[in-house]
């Protein structure tokens, strides 16, 4: 290892130790595919919350958000920041409905709310190219941030080799864990790698090389630290930056931000005990992943701005590793392995579970019609986990370059998706075969706009977003419908407002109204509300850190979020 001193490896193999004794504590004891994928439906908002936070909280996000700021400065992080619209919306607006659904995994969701041979095809279908393809996608980038971190820590040693190596790690103790054992190691995982980067932004801001905010902020140009961009010097135009506020939330599927929510938010609110802690936990979420974590890594990516300015783009992420070896104090370096590997782990673990939960009960069972025993279907989980992790090996080794890079092709070939899986709750005209179509038109539009024509991101998911939503609409009049006995019995569970299935009952007015809360108002006011209190809050922090704009706006903005978050969550408590 490089230059550990005493302290560094205690601080990286105590960790280690108590994610052991979790496990023994918390790790999966049944045989039961509900146990191992779902908990029992029984984690407090606390844990699925913060396990939601430690998922996105991979090795590769600190590492893309150096990328970002070093081209595009601090207001380059709307890239990302713009997520947390979609991520109000599934709290105030579905997260009870999801909970309420009684699914196992979302996927199941689409025989509860479809009907017919092409639900059964749609379910089996996005098992396999969510669960399998795009999980390799996502677990490629995770294991490319890998890749660029293991040197920093371990020079002269083969990383691919060591990677192999936690990789075999993280699918035995998955394998072990089930979702009840990764969710409470996933707690302790997330605030070890919190406090690492805190710690990690301290000492690099007090470096010589530095000497403070103050002086940080004079090495650094002032385009380099606008929080809203102004399309000037690199950062993002303005109509880049109203598209990503107005269409990009709602419109492209991306893991942890789905619109509607869905993949692991969708399995840790439905592993929640019951409707309140399923809002709660993922209002923590929200509020954790982008208003709590993100300034650590944003200093530390400026701090390597001025330390590191001639860094190429592919290399570019690798600055924020590199501020490591600039003198910091004894047990930094090992606090920090410690860090980047448990936020690796952590994701790991997640997406291996979650990709096996899909290809078991969403694929492999309705195939076999659920004739094998639970215990068969939990050890074809493993294989499916060790033959994920080889792939997404593969991949990271020699089919990616940035993680930016595949975050935005990502965005731009899901554009067309969204819509369906956010109107499917409340439009009841639309069948598995709109969401069938969106999955054909998403890729199409994608080749259309963004490769024939070489429309520009983001312009490219506009106009995806907005044709698909209309070819989307028009179909929902003209493909075949759902099953009217399907439609009352998803109804009658998931509970959504009666005022958007009005007209389902005026047409099957021999079926019996059951009249359920509109409480929309008080979702969007929650919405809203949590808008100000993550934008105001991000806000006051700059303000605050270099003595730039209007913190009293920011402040006000950020109370009035804490006010308007405390009433919608108690007007949405227990309601029916």
């Amino acid at each position: 290892m490089n230059s550990f001193h005493i302290l560094d490896y205690l601080f990286f193999f105590f960790p280690f130790i108590i994610i052991l004794l979790i496990l023994v504590r918390f790790r999966s004891k049944s045989n039961s595919t509900k146990e191992y994928f779902q908990a029992e439906g029984s984690l407090s908002w606390f844990v699925a919350g913060t396990a939601m936070v430690a998922t996105t909280f991979a090795a590769d996000t600190p590492l893309a958000v150096t990328e970002i700021i070093r081209t595009q400065g601090i207001s380059g992080n709307w890239i990302w920041w713009y997520m947390s619209v979609g991520g109000f919306v599934t709290v105030f607006f579905f997260s009870k409905l999801w909970k309420r659904s009684g699914a196992s995994t979302d996927l199941e969701l689409i025989q509860i709310r479809y009907s017919g041979k092409e639900a059964e095809f749609l379910r089996g279908f996005k098992a396999f190219v969510i669960g399998f393809l795009l999980n390799l996608i996502i677990l490629g980038w995770v294991n490319l941030a890998m890749l660029k971190i293991i040197p920093v820590f371990f020079p002269g040693y083969n990383p691919n080799l060591i990677l192999i190596f936690l990789l075999l790690f993280g699918v035995m103790y998955t394998a072990i864990a089930g979702l009840r054992g990764i969710s409470y190691i996933d707690v302790f995982q997330f605030f070890l790698a919190w406090f690492g980067c805190i710690m990690f932004a301290y000492f690099a801001i007090q470096l010589p090389s530095i000497g403070g905010l103050e002086s940080l902020k004079s090495k650094l140009p002032d385009h380099k630290i606008l929080f809203f961009p102004n399309g000037e010097n690199g950062s993002l135009p303005w109509d880049h930056f109203l598209i990503l506020l107005t269409i990009l939330w709602w419109s492209s599927w991306y893991p942890g931000s789905e619109p509607g929510g869905g993949g692991y938010i969708a399995q840790r609110i439905l592993a929640t005990k019951n409707e309140d802690a399923a809002l709660k936990g993922s209002l923590w979420f929200v509020v954790a992943h982008y208003f709590v974590r993100p300034w650590p890594w944003i200093l530390v990516a400026l701090v390597s701005l001025v330390l590191y300015p001639n860094l190429s783009e592919v290399e570019s992420g690798k600055g924020f590793l590199m501020v490591l070896q600039e003198g910091m104090p004894n047990g930094m370096m090992g606090l920090m392995l410690s860090a980047f590997l448990a936020a690796y782990l952590s994701t790991l673990a997640t997406h291996l579970n979650w990709g096996a939960s899909y290809l078991v009960n969403d694929l492999w069972k309705p195939l076999t019609k659920n004739k094998q025993l639970d215990s068969n279907y939990i050890k074809f989980s493993y294989m499916i986990q060790l033959i994920t992790a080889f792939f997404s090996f593969i991949l990271a080794v020699y089919g990616m370059e940035t993680i930016k890079g595949a975050w935005v092709f990502l965005l731009e070939a899901s554009s067309g998706i969204g819509f369906v899986l956010i109107i499917r709750w409340y439009f009841w005209r639309v069948s598995a075969w709109t969401e069938i179509l969106a999955l054909i038109l998403s890729p199409l539009l994608y080749i259309l706009y963004s490769i024939i024509l070489k429309i520009s991101f983001p312009y490219s998911i506009l106009y995806t977003a907005m044709s698909s939503a209309i070819f989307l609409l028009v179909s929902t009049y003209i493909l075949p419908g759902t099953k009217k006995e399907i439609l009352f019995s998803f109804y009658e569970k998931s509970k959504p407002p009666y005022f958007f299935w009005k007209g389902f009952f005026k047409q099957n007015p021999n079926l019996t109204q059951t009249i359920h809360a509109n409480k929309i108002h008080v979702s969007l006011l929650g919405t809203l509300s949590g808008l100000c209190f993550v934008f105001g809050g991000l806000y006051s922090v700059q303000c605050i850190l270099w003595n730039q704009g209007y913190v009293e706006w920011g402040s006000l903005f950020f109370l009035l979020g804490c006010f308007g978050l405390f009433f919608s969550i108690k007007h949405l408590q227990n309601d029916e």
